[in-house]
Order: C-alpha cells, then sequence, then structure tokens
C-alpha cells in the first residue's frame, strides 16, 4: 500500500493542518513560482540519477557478457586447436 505524502490529510480540523493551510494561503505567487520551479529541478535531478544507474548497470552486463563471449571463443579455439593437434 503506499504511503500517505506528506501533508496529503489537510482537511482535519488539526493545528498541524490549519498552520499548512494558512501558510499556503499566504505564500506570494513568486514564492509559489520557486517552490515549483525547484520541486521541478528536484525531479529532473532524480530522473537524471535514475538514467545514469540504469546505464551503468546496462553497460556492466554488456562488459560481463562480452567478456564471458570472449572467453567462450577462446576455450572454442582452444579445443578446436587440440582437436586438430590430435587428428594429426
Amino acid at each position: 500500500m503506499p504511503t500517505k505524502r506528506k501533508g496529503a490529510n489537510l482537511s482535519s480540523d488539526t493545528n498541524k493542518s490549519r498552520s499548512i493551510r494558512n501558510r499556503r494561503a499566504q505564500r506570494t505567487e513568486e514564492q509559489v513560482h520557486e517552490e515549483n520551479t525547484g520541486a521541478r529541478v528536484r525531479m529532473a535531478q532524480l530522473r537524471q540519477e535514475q538514467l545514469d544507474d540504469t546505464r551503468a548497470v546496462r553497460n556492466e552486463v554488456m562488459r560481463l557478457e562480452q567478456r564471458q563471449s570472449h572467453r567462450f571463443t577462446l576455450n572454442r579455439r582452444r579445443v578446436n586447436d587440440l582437436q586438430r593437434q590430435q587428428a594429426h
């Protein structure tokens, strides 16, 4: 079950909810704009970090697959060479 967001239940009449409602009501347009911009910037940074993490994992997987493929190729060559030598 998802967690409830902080400040999500402002309809209940508690000191905290009243305080939050009052603070939101007293904000100027500029403050609202700055907060929205800040939230957008934080979300963009978070998305970029997630993309970077995903890219790093993908690169690591590719590196491991290439290494494994290279080893397989070397082992196959070695086996083929041994079979050729034994045949002669």
